[in-house]
């Protein structure tokens, strides 16, 4: 289990601290699915970056801990070990002059498994980790430069290295912002499908509760940098406990319902 207790993030103004993110706790558990959502600016992805200690120039985690499996850990000894990120945007999160083979090397190489195993062994694994994401039918990949790939391989590729670190947790942090519906469908469907199979603890950060009620077990509500509300996807979506869960609901309802004078054209076998 991660846990992540009073996580608190603050940057500055003048010589004044400012707290972007209070106190927040988040669980996550193996073989589940754990949505953290919220507005906009509402801190969900610095929390995220403070679990890890990725925080951006000029922010800094004033306070909190990390704990895996009970036992207190410096955050910077989890990345790419116990935990794994897939990011919004993959085409910045490439080295665009190494290939997807030298990447995965790198990620070998800080999971400590490169130095144990022969250049096969290293290309079998890579080999296994595409065919898991649906990218092994194409010899070429190992390859190919990311400026070569189009957004949804990219993003299929980063979680490839997600896997091929062995790390049982996985962040994603927006994870579809940038691919077409489509894409979007296939990469949620990849990632509940690694869940199930592999029994990662996956978290994923999103404001679109589609994809939480898609895929998410268990839901976090963040607002102003705080967790206001914990609860099982069934329950939060239908007894909504905080003003914030319920504005979230309502502006979903809004963006995906067709108004009644619209239902009212749409012919009755296309669903409305």
């Amino acid at each position: 289990m991660l846990r992540a207790e009073g996580l608190c993030v603050e940057t500055w103004r003048g010589a004044e601290p400012v707290p972007l993110v209070r106190d927040a706790t988040l669980e996550l558990r193996k073989g589940e699915v754990l949505a953290l959502v919220g507005a906009s600016g509402s801190g969900k992805s610095l929390a995220c970056a403070a679990l890890l200690d990725v925080l951006p120039p000029g922010t800094r985690r004033r306070g909190g801990r990390v704990l895996l499996d009970g036992a207190e850990v410096e955050p910077v000894s989890l990345r790419g070990r116990a935990v794994a990120s897939v990011l919004q945007a993959p085409r910045t999160a490439f080295n665009p002059l190494r290939t997807i083979g030298d990447h995965a090397g790198e990620t070998l190489a800080v999971a400590g498994r490169r130095g144990r195993a022969g250049r096969a062994a290293v290309r079998e694994a890579m080999r296994e980790a595409l065919a898991a994401v649906g990218l092994g039918d194409d010899p070429r990949v190992p390859d190919l430069y990311p400026f070569q790939m189009s957004g949804g391989m990219l993003q299929r590729a980063m979680i490839a290295l997600a896997l091929l670190s062995g790390a049982p947790f996985l962040i994603a942090d927006e994870p579809t912002t940038d691919l077409d519906l489509v894409a979007q469908g296939r990469i949620l469907d990849l990632l509940g499908g690694l869940v199930r199979a592999r029994g990662l603890g996956l978290l994923i950060v999103t404001h679109d509760l589609g994809v939480v009620a898609r895929l998410a077990d268990r839901v976090a509500v963040m607002e102003a940098g705080r967790i206001v509300e914990t609860a099982p996807a069934a329950s939060l979506f239908s007894h909504p406990a905080e003003p914030a869960t319920r504005a979230l609901l309502a502006a979903h309802r809004a963006l995906h319902e067709f108004p009644n004078e619209v239902r009212a054209e749409v012919p009755a076998e296309v669903p409305a």
